[in-house]
């Protein structure tokens, strides 16, 4: 008797640690597609090609997926390095005030590391970030 209350809360442990991966990883997809997001890619034609978090020095494309209309005639997209907190380079894009998905071609890493990429309004105030890493 004793070995079976044992082996049932083994069994109930097992559940609740198996539900919460579950829970992560439907968590993960939700936060993809619902949202603000800012995410790369190798290039955009039509869609995104080689969309990734890790790329090789050079030119990538910088894609954001907002709720909202954008609601700015320019913006900038920032790279910071994700280490230091110091800012790397600053590239100013002239977007529609109506779009909400948007790419952002030829953004340049020409060194290897981490970095946090923003999109920020030229007031300073952040639309969304995300990182990539340079390898």
């Amino acid at each position: 008797m004793r070995f079976t209350k044992i082996a049932l809360l083994l069994f109930a442990v097992m559940v609740v640690f198996s539900g919460c991966g579950r829970i992560k990883q439907i968590q993960q997809i939700t936060d993809k597609f619902s949202g603000d997001r800012l995410y790369f890619c190798e290039k955009y034609v039509t869609k995104e090609i080689g969309e990734d978090t890790k790329f090789k020095p050079g030119k990538i494309t910088v894609m954001v997926k907002l709720q909202n209309p954008i609601g700015e005639k320019e913006v900038d997209i920032n790279v910071t390095d994700a280490a230091t907190g110091k800012a790397v380079d600053t590239f100013p894009f002239t977007v529609q005030s109506s779009w909400d998905y948007i790419h952002f071609d030829d953004v340049e890493f020409k060194e290897k590391g981490k970095y946090k990429v923003s999109c920020l309004k030229k007031n300073g105030d952040v639309i969304c970030s995300g990182e990539v890493e340079i390898i």
